[in-house]
C-alpha cells in the first residue's frame, strides 16, 4: 500500500496537485489530509481511486469525475 507522502509524489510526477487528484478521484480533499495525518484511513475504494487518480487514470467506473 502507498504512503500518502509516495501518492503525492506520483501526482507530482504526472503533473498533478493533490487537490486536482481528489477532485478526480471524486474524494474530499479533507478526506486525503485526514488520511496524511494519520487521524483516519482510507477505505480500499477511495484508496483505489486516489491512487488510479495520481497516476493520471480515470476513476474505477472508467470515468474521469
Amino acid at each position: 500500500m502507498l504512503t500518502p507522502h509516495e501518492i503525492e509524489e506520483i501526482a507530482k510526477e504526472n503533473g498533478l496537485t493533490m487537490p486536482q487528484v481528489c477532485r478526480l478521484a471524486g474524494v474530499a480533499f479533507s478526506t486525503f489530509t485526514r488520511w496524511r495525518q494519520k487521524k483516519s484511513e482510507p477505505r480500499i475504494g477511495v484508496y483505489t481511486r486516489i491512487v488510479n487518480a495520481a497516476y493520471g487514470s480515470p476513476n474505477e467506473e472508467g470515468l474521469a469525475a
